[in-house]
């Protein structure tokens, strides 16, 4: 009997919270800053199988093992550790209250685990891992604990471990006690209790997460302003709101905290710093489908949500598996792993996904796991351990994951699949599954490598109308050509060719000059106004090409004066067109492929040009009477602005300038709403009417905002106007008033990086402009937080739901020229400057000069 191995296997569930734990208020006994609640899902679809087992035959040098997923695991962490230390001290207190008890508390453990599922990729592997050991020692140990009593053991290996110790619907209970004592798990409803609930999950990447979960929780405790908001006030909500939901089986309720706590939970960690981001953008496309299929059932039939990794699960009930699922696998196609045969047959969709949503889940989820409400740990008979304490030989070579069957895929940066290869049961059995058409191999020679999913949603849009505009180009800059020729005097044997060359020559000076000049003076404003300088590129080159039409008939010095201002105008062509589209090239790459997305673009220009001079040509040759030659060049300027517009219009741009600020914060101030970056991209002006334009509530008052310098703030003092000026922690501020206009300038003090509070500001005092000038500005302003104003603490939250929406405001869109700040004190480094200063912003000030 000394040599006898001892063994308990026991499977365990996955659980999904629906109100999320996220934070630590001891991290070393794991307790949370928050309570939680979840669903524990099937173990049919989703286990973790463990066999715990000791024997005095174990070497004691060796000491506790875990084997998980066929490789050896560290089991030295303080988290295992604890669970053994505690498990242990159980036992022995057994074992010293009855000495005919086998002493396993001094054996070693030998433990061997596999998973049905993704290991450390946002599947809950730790809480059914956790669950799973603690329950397998247990059992091991004969241990008379309460799953309650086991759950505050599970906790301290991970936290969300707790839940997994129960089927049905779990909440997590934070406790008081400083030591833990009442920090463990309960079960809100059995399993049969709401036994319709479904769970579709799509596993979007089976990549180990790049910010562990421990890791992230740590990082927002300590940086996140949305932090103590969620914890005192948002979750104790949702956890009332989702035990009453599943009370009373109540499955819009259900949802709905649902999606909002994940919500909350995902702007938390957007507003981390640096922010952590767990979804991308098979993400988002899966909560875009999950509000089209609510939108066409006109009620609420799904909920997403999502825990620390992409993976989206989606509740529904098993009457609406149709509206559902049949969407889902309709988008997603047969070919996609996990879906079982008899569910899903014979199933149609419900709704009809924007093409785009489609084609992002199509292209990003890798399988899918269809699951429901299940059961909690089960003891079972099935071992990982041999009776003579080695793995069991049947699973030595077995795949890890013996449930499911086994896909490999080569992927490239991005995570797309480039090929797709089914176990074949041995080595040298690999049978490859991708087949790439003829058609789009060709298509591939001109497309960014990983494409769609190494550029943004809106490249292809863009691109298409791009490659319009320029086929349109290519016909008239033929035309334009022609007559320039013309001008110059070729095929006219009275012309000189030395006039011809000094007209040449002059056009080229002057348009080089023009364009130093242009680049020196708003080569600073390309980039935040990107698609508006794209737009205008193309009304230079239009423009200049009209004037070139002229040259013909014109005298020389007039000729000369018409060719120098085409020159001029095609000098500021390239230069706004050149800037503005490396601008939107940075915008389109997603995985530093920049270099070659202009390399695929210069392929793409130079198909299309080809195309272009080859009808132009046809045409150049047919047409000569003048009067066509206009009308056509009419009508094909016009395609080509029309698709510039549209290709411009189809930008995403996720940036803030600051157009698509003001169009931000005043969506806020008006109705509470976050936009995202396609709604704004719908409302933004691209001739430039608003870029940096703002208005009051009412709109009976209108202005403009600028940034500058403190000398420029201070300087200046139009005629007539009531100034106002002051001084914030950041910025200085003055604003100047007559009638229904305004206007505003702003210096951001030394060490102020990005001026999007301040901008946040300006927008805010503009908004509140009426009451301001029925107050009276001075005694409206020195009011500390005026009725209706914005505080820090709520632009916190603002701008994490900014981030969450898909916004970048790590990029300085807002300073169109060279960003000066101010530097505050008596230091002065460089020349001294002048004793007759402007003067110093002491405090508020208010003035009128006529």
């Amino acid at each position: 009997m000394a040599d006898k191995v001892y063994r308990a296997s026991t499977t365990a569930p996955v659980n999904i919270a629906v109100v999320k734990y996220w934070g630590k208020r001891d991290p070393k006994l794991n307790l949370p800053t928050n309570s939680s609640l979840s669903v524990t899902l099937s173990q049919a679809d989703l286990r973790t199988l463990t066999t715990a087992s000791c024997s005095s035959s174990y070497p004691a040098s060796e000491g506790d093992s875990l084997l998980l997923n066929g490789e050896k695991s560290d089991v030295s962490g303080a988290r295992t550790q604890a669970c053994f230390r505690e498990l242990r001290a159980r036992r022995a207190a057994l074992e010293a209250s009855d000495p005919s008890l086998p002493k396993l508390s001094t054996m070693p453990l030998r433990l061997v685990s596999e998973n049905n599922f993704p290991t450390a990729a946002g599947l809950a592997s730790s809480a059914a891992g956790f669950a799973a050991l603690v329950r397998a020692i247990a059992n091991l140990y004969e241990l008379p604990a309460s799953p309650s009593e086991l759950s505050l053991i599970a906790r301290q290996g991970s936290g969300s471990a707790c839940r997994s110790l129960f089927g049905g619907y779990v909440a997590w209970r934070m406790g008081d006690a400083a030591d833990g004592s009442d920090s463990m798990a309960d079960q809100v409803a059995e399993a049969s209790h709401w036994p319709e609930m479904r769970a579709l999950i799509l596993v979007v990447s089976a990549a180990k997460k790049g910010v562990s979960s421990t890791s992230g929780m740590q990082q927002t405790v300590a940086t996140s302003g949305l932090f103590q908001e969620r914890i005192a006030r948002v979750v104790p909500q949702n956890m009332a709101a989702m035990e009453k939901a599943i009370q009373a089986r109540d499955f819009a309720s259900f949802a709905e905290v649902t999606m909002r706590d994940s919500n909350s939970f995902h702007a938390t960690c957007a507003d981390t710093y640096p922010p952590i981001f767990y979804m991308n953008d098979v993400s988002r496309a899966a909560i875009r489908a999950v509000e089209q299929i609510n939108a066409a059932a006109g009620r609420t039939v799904a909920a997403y949500t999502f825990d620390a990794g992409p993976n989206a699960v989606i509740y529904y009930l098993e009457q609406d598996t149709e509206a559902v699922v049949g969407t889902m696998y309709h988008v997603l196609g047969g070919e996609v792993d996990g879906w079982k045969d008899a569910a899903v047959k014979g199933l149609k969709p419900s709704v009809s996904l924007d093409e785009g949503v489609a084609g992002i889940l199509k292209a990003g989820v890798g399988r899918v796991i269809m699951t429901g409400v299940g059961e909690g740990p089960v003891k079972t008979d099935e071992y990982l351990v041999a009776e003579n304490g080695s793995p069991a030989e049947a699973r030595l070579h077995a795949p890890a994951s013996a449930a499911m069957s086994r896909s490999f895929y080569d992927i490239d940066p991005a995570g797309e699949v480039l090929c797709t290869y089914t176990d074949g049961g041995g080595r040298g059995a690999l049978k490859s599954k991708t087949e790439v058409p003829l058609a789009k191999a060709v298509l591939y020679a001109f497309l960014p490598a990983g494409y769609p999913h190494t550029v943004t949603d809106d490249y292809l849009a863009y691109q298409t109308y791009d490659s319009l505009q320029a086929f349109a180009s290519s016909i008239t800059s033929l035309l334009a050509n022609r007559a320039v020729l013309e001008g110059l005097g070729v095929g006219d044997s009275s012309s000189s060719p030395t006039g011809a060359l000094i007209l040449k020559i002059t056009g080229d000076t002057i348009s080089r000059i023009a364009t130093i000049l242009f680049a020196h003076r708003m080569g600073q404003a390309i980039e935040p106004e990107c698609k508006f300088y794209r737009f205008l590129a193309d009304i230079f080159n239009d423009s200049a090409q009209f004037l070139d039409l002229l040259t013909p008939a014109l005298p020389y010095f007039p000729k000369l004066g018409v060719i120098v201002s085409a020159g001029v105008l095609r000098s500021l062509c390239g230069v706004a067109a050149n800037a503005s589209k490396a601008s939107l090239s940075a915008h389109f790459a997603l995985t530093g492929n920049l270099a070659e997305l202009n390399a695929k673009e210069a392929s793409q220009e130079t198909v299309v040009s080809l195309l272009g001079m080859l009808v132009g040509s046809l045409v150049v040759r047919m047409i000569e009477d003048k009067q066509i030659v206009w009308l056509l060049m009419v009508f094909l300027a016009g395609v080509h602005l029309t698709m510039n517009y549209h290709a411009v219009r189809a930008v995403r741009m996720r940036s803030l300038n600051r157009q698509r600020a003001t169009i931000v914060f005043r969506e806020w101030l008006d109705h509470g709403a976050v936009l995202t970056p396609e709604q704004v991209a719908q409302r933004e002006s691209i001739l430039g009417n608003g870029r940096g334009n703002l208005s009051s509530k009412s709109g009976d008052y209108t202005g403009f905002c600028d940034f500058g310098t403190y000398g420029e703030l201070m300087a200046w003092n139009p005629r007539g106007y009531h100034r106002y000026d002051f001084e914030t922690s950041t910025y200085f501020m003055g604003i100047w008033h007559r009638g229904g206009y305004f206007y505003m300038r702003v210096a951001l003090k030394e060490g102020i990086k990005s001026p999007l509070s301040a901008w946040f500001d300006a927008v805010n005092h503009a908004y509140h402009f009426d009451s301001a000038l029925k107050d009276g500005l001075q005694s409206h302003y020195e009011n500390e937080m005026p009725l209706g104003y914005v505080s820090e603490e709520q632009k916190d939250t603002i701008f994490a739901a900014l981030v969450a929406a898909g916004w970048d405001l790590e990029t300085n869109a807002l300073e169109t020229r060279l960003p000066v700040r101010v530097r505050v004190g008596d230091v002065r480094k460089g020349p001294h400057l002048s004793e007759k200063d402007p003067t110093r912003l002491a405090g508020h000030q208010e003035a009128k000069h006529d």
